[in-house]
C-alpha cells in the first residue's frame, strides 16, 4: 500500500499536479484531483492587477496615455520616469511650497484668529501624505517620534478641550520648546523643491504658530448666516469683529453677516492671561509637560521595545529615530554624546553606538529628556511677553531659511545637474538623503571640513 502511495506521488509529482509532504499523505492538489466533491471546495481565481489592465479597451488605454504623456505608445509609468517630468514634479513642487508659504503668512497676520482652523485643514492633508510615502521606504516608525505627538496634542486641544487653558500651556510649551528648536539643532531646512523638507519645517513650525495666534489673539468662532441657513461654523462665510464688537471685513462668500461671537466656546486672550506665581508657574510650564512628555517615552518605547523589536531586528532598513542617530556620527549631537559617554566611563575609548544595545538606548533617551528640559525653560518668559515670543520665533525661522540657502548653494547646486547625468533622478527620500550624504563626503574630502559639518546635519535633519 505505502509503495503504491508512492509510485502515485512520484507519477503527480512528475506531472506537475501535486508536490510532496513529508509525512506520506495526499497533498490537497492530489486530494483535489481524485475526490469528486473538490470542485465544490475551489476558491475563486482573482484576477491579478495586470489581467484587469488588460480589461481595458486598447482605445481607452492609449487616449488616457495621449492626455497624460502627449503620445499615446508611451505607458504613464514610463513616462512618470523621465527626467524632464522629474524636474517638471521639482517645479511643481517649489511652487506648492512658496504659496503654500505665503498662505501660512496671510493667515497668520491677517486673521490669527482663524489660524486654529486653517491648522485643522491643512495638518491632516499632510500627515497623511506623509505616512503613505514613510510606509513605502520604510521611515514610518519616525511617525511616533515627539513631534508629532505634539501636533496630537494640539488636535486634542481644539477638538476635545478648546476651552482648557491648562491643555493649551502644555501644548505651547511643547510647540515653542522642544519642537521649534529641533530646527536649529537637526538643520530643518526650508527647500522649497523638497516636499519632505517642507513638510518637516511645517510639523516643527506649525504648532509654535498656532500658539502664537492663540496667545496672542484667541480663538474665533467662526458663524455665519447665509440665506436663512442660520448659524454654523465655517470660515470661507465668516465675518471679522471690529475692536468694538461690530461686524465689518465679510468673508468670501458673504451674505447677511450675523453677528460674530468671540470664541464663547473657544479660548480668549482674557482666559489665557494667569498669575505668574512661582508654584503656578512650575506646575503648569513644566510639571504637566514634562509628565505629558514622559507619558510620550513610555508610549515610544513600548511600541519600539516590545510590540515591534523582533520586526526592526530583523529589518535593519527600518529606520527609527535611535537607530538614525546612533549610526550618524556626522551629526553634532551623536558625537557629542559619545565624547561625553566615554569620558564618564559609561563606555570604552574605542566603542561605538550600537542601536540594539541598553546603554545606547540610555544615553539617547536621558539625552531627549535633558534637552526637552532644558527648552522649557524659556518658555514662561514667551508666555508672558509678545515680544520675547515674536522674537524668538523670528530666530528659529532664520535659521531654517539659513540652513535651506545652505543646502541649495552647498548641497543642492552640486547634485542636481549630477543625478541627471548618472541616472539615479528616481530615487526615494532615503535614496536623496543619501545623495546628500554623499556629497558632504565629496566635499569633505577635498577639503572643505567646515562645509561638509554644516551641511552634513542639513541633509539628514530629524523628520
Amino acid at each position: 500500500m505505502a509503495e503504491a502511495v508512492m509510485r502515485r506521488r512520484r507519477r503527480g509529482e512528475e506531472n506537475g499536479y501535486m508536490s510532496p509532504t513529508s509525512d506520506g499523505e495526499d497533498s490537497p492538489r492530489e486530494w483535489r484531483r481524485r475526490n469528486p466533491l473538490a470542485p465544490f471546495f475551489k476558491r475563486p481565481r482573482r484576477p491579478s492587477l495586470p489581467e484587469g489592465a488588460r480589461a481595458i479597451p486598447e482605445g481607452a488605454r492609449n487616449f488616457v496615455r495621449a492626455k497624460l504623456t502627449g503620445d499615446p505608445r508611451v505607458r504613464v509609468r514610463d513616462y512618470v520616469k523621465m527626467p524632464r517630468t522629474i524636474q517638471t514634479i521639482d517645479k511643481v513642487s517649489f511652487t506648492l511650497g512658496v504659496v503654500g508659504l505665503m498662505l501660512t503668512q496671510f493667515v497668520a497676520t491677517e486673521h490669527p484668529e482663524y489660524f486654529w482652523f486653517y491648522y485643522l485643514c491643512g495638518a491632516p492633508l499632510v500627515f497623511i501624505y506623509r505616512i503613505i510615502m514613510y510606509r513605502m521606504i520604510k521611515y514610518h516608525y519616525f511617525l511616533i517620534d515627539f513631534c508629532y505627538y505634539a501636533n496630537l496634542a494640539c488636535f486634542l486641544h481644539m477638538l476635545g478641550a478648546p476651552t482648557s487653558g491648562r491643555l493649551f500651556r502644555s501644548v505651547f510649551a511643547y510647540g515653542n520648546g522642544p519642537i521649534l528648536w529641533a530646527i536649529p539643532l537637526w538643520r530643518n531646512s526650508l527647500v522649497f523643491h523638497s516636499h519632505d523638507k517642507v513638510q518637516s519645517v511645517f510639523i516643527h513650525t506649525a504648532p509654535a504658530i498656532l500658539t502664537w495666534c492663540t496667545r496672542w489673539y484667541g480663538q474665533g468662532d467662526l458663524t455665519w448666516s447665509w440665506w436663512g441657513l442660520g448659524d454654523a461654523t465655517g470660515w470661507l462665510f465668516a465675518a471679522r469683529e471690529g475692536d468694538h464688537g461690530q461686524a465689518v471685513a465679510p468673508g468670501l462668500m458673504y451674505a447677511d453677516v450675523a453677528a460674530v461671537h468671540r470664541a464663547p466656546n473657544r479660548l480668549t486672550v482674557e482666559q489665557l492671561t494667569m498669575s505668574y506665581d512661582v508654584v503656578d508657574v512650575v506646575r503648569e510650564f513644566y510639571v504637566y509637560p514634562v509628565v505629558g512628555y514622559l507619558i510620550w517615552q513610555v508610549i515610544y518605547l513600548v511600541i519600539t521595545e516590545l510590540f515591534y523589536v523582533k520586526r526592526l531586528d530583523n529589518d535593519p532598513e527600518l529606520v527609527t529615530s535611535l537607530r538614525w542617530l546612533a549610526n550618524d556620527y556626522k551629526a553634532p549631537v551623536t558625537r557629542w554624546a559619545l565624547r561625553t559617554s566615554r569620558r564618564v566611563g559609561l563606555f570604552a575609548q574605542d566603542e561605538l553606538f550600537d542601536h540594539n544595545s541598553l546603554k545606547t538606548k540610555f544615553v539617547f533617551v536621558s539625552l531627549q529628556l535633558v534637552y526637552t528640559m532644558v527648552t522649557f525653560l524659556p518658555i514662561p518668559m514667551c508666555y508672558a511677553s509678545k515680544a520675547v515670543h515674536t522674537t524668538v520665533m523670528l530666530l528659529v525661522f532664520l535659521s531654517c531659511i539659513w540652513n535651506g540657502a545652505e543646502y541649495y548653494i552647498d548641497i543642492f547646486s552640486r547634485r542636481y545637474a549630477k543625478k541627471f547625468d548618472d541616472g539615479t533622478f528616481m530615487g526615494s527620500v532615503r535614496d536623496d538623503d543619501n545623495a546628500d550624504a554623499a556629497v558632504a563626503e565629496a566635499v569633505l574630502a577635498a577639503g572643505s571640513g567646515d562645509l561638509a559639518r554644516r551641511s552634513g546635519g542639513a541633509q539628514k535633519s530629524m523628520r
